[in-house]
């Protein structure tokens, strides 16, 4: 359980949809018995679908409230209601023991079609004082469109307590990847991906974007040397942290600790 990466949802929101029909498997990001079995939903339990959401905000936000994005599906296809769509994550949140989803739909693609259809006309008409009728064919065009709607989701358990503790001072990184280093212009440190809810990194007023690059005259090059620093910190450690935000430097001092203490 140690040191697991939350991915960064700046290269998530990246990633497109690839299905071109109804698809509901579920592409984990991590593989088997990565997480304890007690974050995982149990049988009696109901999974909670979110949607649709603004997927950024709503990432962060759950996140923040303990706990792990271990996967997404996507699906494309005509319009499906709220209720199916919520079904359908919540059919995949049971199968594979989820607690939480969150999605979106976008319109991807709008097709115009024309169909024409046979009509029948009748006539009558009244003559030699009787009444007479006959039918004939025509043809109507109809014109309509077609809307595609590309649904994303993602999928979430919490993180129980006792391994919560791996993420002080109270967030969670990732090393940057090529786009992240064109986005932010910067080629080294470790990038704040998740700050968790009302620990000492909250308070300190760090957030997710921040790139770290020094914690007590270390130089933070990948989050390997941010672990490395962790591992040797305990409870009450000055942390001394440079950090870029917005391509400016910033400092910050905070104790090393996952909430502040009461003394």
């Amino acid at each position: 359980m140690k040191n697991i990466i939350i991915i960064s949802l700046f290269a998530i929101l990246f990633w497109g949809c690839a299905a071109t029909e109804y698809n509901d498997r579920f592409y984990p990001w991590y593989k088997d018995n990565v997480f304890p079995p007690e974050a995982y939903l149990k049988d009696n339990e109901e999974p909670v679908i979110a949607g649709p959401a603004n997927l950024n905000a709503k990432f962060r936000e759950i996140t923040s409230h303990w706990y792990w994005c271990v996967g997404q599906t996507s699906f494309s296809g005509e319009y499906s209601s709220y209720q199916e769509v919520q079904e359908r994550l919540a059919n995949i949140c049971r199968r594979y023991k989820l607690k939480v989803a969150i999605w979106d739909e976008t319109l991807v693609d709008t097709e115009h079609e024309t169909i024409t259809l046979p009509h029948r006309d009748h006539h009558s008409f009244y003559a030699h004082g009787q009444y007479h009728s006959f039918t004939t064919k025509s043809y109507r065009t109809y014109s309509f469109d077609i809307d595609t709607y590309a649904y994303h989701a993602f999928f979430f358990i919490p993180i129980p307590k006792k391994h919560r503790m791996q993420y002080a001072p109270g967030f969670s990184v990732t090393n940057l990847t090529p786009k992240d280093r064109e986005t932010f212009k910067q080629n080294t440190g470790s990038l704040i991906t998740v700050v968790y809810d009302k620990t000492v990194a909250f308070y300190a007023n760090l957030f997710p974007g921040d790139i770290i690059t020094q914690i007590n005259g270390k130089t933070i090059y990948t989050t390997k040397d941010l672990f490395d620093v962790r591992d040797a910190s305990k409870i009450g450690d000055i942390w001394d942290i440079i950090f870029v935000r917005n391509g400016q430097l910033y400092r910050v001092t905070l104790r090393y600790d996952l909430y502040y203490s009461k003394e």
